[in-house]
């Protein structure tokens, strides 16, 4: 699959951070915001967590591939149904986990972050919560450095900035909103 492969007339959002970093509570708040102020938009979930499910455990190195692949799919699938899409996580997430876990950055193409017309990346600044997937305050602390080392490293590279979204969920709303270049809604 073509990492770089996307519609022109989609106008693609995602969201980069750590376990418990509000991600998923974001992406459906941005999503619902979207919808009620008109657009076509729709939420594309995190497919490893439908892998976990449907495997009964968490993924091995070898897993990563169909994890990506699996998420790449769920992202061009609702690029179909929708004008804009907001992806929970970017794609490129599966990369920073073979990297944390496995030691391996085979999974970290720069093209993955193309994908997108907006990227963010969410903040640890409230209680870790837990929750079967997760692992622990600790591993978020240490993830959330690797992705926010990443996107500072490669600032310049994608072609508008990688926010930092902070605060309640309504103050990232508010944030993300205001960043958004948004297409116009044609009558």
């Amino acid at each position: 699959m073509d990492p770089s492969n996307r519609s022109d007339v989609t106008y693609r959002i995602a969201l980069l951070g750590a376990e418990s970093s509000g991600k998923t509570t974001l992406a459906v708040e941005l999503t619902a915001a979207l919808c009620e102020m008109g657009y076509n938009a729709g939420l594309v979930p995190e497919f490893l967590r439908t892998w976990c499910e449907q495997n009964s455990r968490l993924p091995n190195f070898e897993d990563q591939e169909v994890i990506l692949e699996g998420q790449l799919a769920l992202e061009d699938a609702a690029a179909t149904r929708f004008d804009i899409v907001v992806c929970d996580p970017a794609a490129i997430t599966t990369g920073f986990y073979s990297l944390e876990y496995f030691g391996s950055d085979l999974h970290m193409e720069w093209d993955l972050l193309e994908r997108y017309d907006q990227l963010f990346l969410c903040d640890i600044d409230f209680p870790w919560q837990a929750d079967p997937l997760r692992e622990s305050p600790v591993a978020r602390a240490q993830m959330h450095t690797t992705i926010k080392l990443y996107v500072q490293e490669n600032e310049g590279r994608f072609t508008s900035n990688i926010p930092l979204l902070t605060g309640s969920t309504r103050e990232r709303l508010i944030f993300a909103l205001a960043q958004l270049d948004l297409p116009e809604i044609l009558p």
